[in-house]
């Protein structure tokens, strides 16, 4: 009995040991993650101007008025938009990745592996301020492109138009991740066995056929990863849309790149209104969690890994 009591607070000591490493990291996401997000959901439910005064329970009123305002749904209609317009980053990081692997194992994968990921590491604010030289109606890169190719001048607005701002928005954020996208592709592209393909080489299979039958079956888990993480990436776009605005949270060119996340932000430094805020704060979770629930079921991700 007694060898037996020594042994658990041996091992409990052990425990506390373990458990020492990553205190620090416990009580970070306590403050800073979990602390705030009850206190949003508190919020969510009560009338709040000033923090820490004049609090009125409110019940579900700030979600009823933000589910009446056509600012709000229209900036949850240009979140989804957006978000699935992102998508696009996978397909085009796909194609990427299969040119790259094609070049073999050398210096020059490595270069172009090196430069399609630039973008990445180049900092949001600069990568902006490029593209809204390169997307201007008059004069920009893009344009003048166009100009040259269609053989007509050529003097569409990419962000200044409400008629095109999405599309505007939606190349620079391929851009900007597509790099991304390209990695995870090259990295799950490469893990595929090459005995598969020098099968399939026997049976006479040509390189399409490869591609359609063995490499993406194969991918299914790293399509699955990136579905759910661009998705989710992309509902909460808001520096470089917020830039492109002029740092205003409206959304312009009318609204049209208003995202909830600005649209939050607005009542919280803005125009102050912390129960609205708070309660859009909430939506947007639900729609994270549920788009990741319906994007993990739809891939049966979880089924795979059981």
């Amino acid at each position: 009995m007694m060898k037996q009591k020594k042994w658990t607070k041996r091992k409990i000591k052990k425990q506390m040991t373990w458990y020492s490493f990553i205190i620090v990291s416990i009580v970070t996401l306590l403050l800073l993650v979990y602390l705030p997000m009850l206190t949003t959901i508190k919020y969510s439910l009560f009338d709040v101007s000033v923090i820490g005064f004049g609090e009125k329970f409110a019940g579900l009123k700030n979600y009823k008025v933000l589910m009446t305002q056509s600012t709000f749904l229209k900036s949850l209609w240009n979140t989804v938009l957006l978000a699935l317009l992102g998508l696009l980053t996978i397909p085009l990081g796909f194609i990427l990745a299969t040119m790259i692997n094609s070049l073999g194992s050398g210096k020059t994968q490595s270069f172009f592996r090196i430069g399609f990921y630039l973008p990445n590491i180049i900092t949001g604010v600069s990568v902006i301020l490029m593209f809204q030289a390169v997307l201007q109606g008059d004069g920009g890169l893009l344009n003048t492109f166009l100009s040259r190719i269609l053989g007509r001048e050529i003097t569409i607005g990419w962000l200044s138009n409400a008629k095109y701002a999405k599309i505007g928005a939606t190349i620079l954020w391929c851009w900007m991740n597509m790099g991304y996208s390209m990695l995870i592709n090259l990295a799950s592209m490469q893990s595929v066995p090459t005995e598969i393909y020098d099968a399939a080489a026997v049976d006479g299979a040509n390189g399409w056929k490869k591609i359609c039958y063995i490499t993406i079956p194969c991918m299914r888990g790293c399509f699955s990863f990136l579905l759910v993480t661009t998705m989710i990436n992309g509902l909460s776009r808001f520096t470089d849309l917020f830039i492109i605005g002029g740092n205003s949270s409206a959304g312009v060119p009318g609204g049209t790149l208003q995202t909830i996340l600005m649209y939050i932000y607005q009542f919280s430094f803005e125009v102050p209104n912390y129960g609205i805020s708070s309660a859009g704060a909430m939506i947007l979770f639900v729609m994270v969690f549920a788009f990741t629930m319906l994007n993990v079921k739809l891939t049966g991700f979880l089924d795979e890994e059981k």
